[in-house]
């Protein structure tokens, strides 16, 4: 069973029955301050983009971020990758004569554009 890593619901110990294991959260109870005290008293590596304010890191340029038009612009070669992605996308619609969205995607950087929501 998945289970929500933000959930409010989550305990110290949980027991895992589809694999008969019992799971470990040593750290579920601490607040963001209690973990950032844990690597500055044990001066543990983190990557540095936390130092100018990002809160999360995953993908680059993920729809659910904040900062997805300023980390494209920041990491060229991944606009870029995503430009080429959705030239491949644009191609594979127009072969399986589906619409452009109604005009809007004229063209990758057009659905770029769209992706960033500009």
């Amino acid at each position: 069973m998945l289970n929500n890593d933000n959930a409010d619901s989550r305990k110290m110990i949980e027991q895992c029955y589809q694999r008969n294991k019992t799971v470990i959260n040593p750290i579920i109870d601490w607040t963001d301050e209690d973990v950032w005290e844990f690597i500055h008293e044990y001066e543990i590596p983190y990557c540095k983009l936390y130092d100018e304010g990002y809160k999360r890191l995953g993908c680059i340029g993920c729809p659910m971020s904040t900062r997805q038009k300023q980390e494209l612009e920041r990491y060229q070669k991944y606009k870029q990758a995503y430009i080429r992605a959705f030239e491949r996308m644009l191609k594979k619609r127009k072969e399986e004569g589906k619409d452009d969205s109604k005009g809007k995607w004229t063209s990758a950087e057009a659905v770029y554009n769209w992706w960033i929501g500009e």
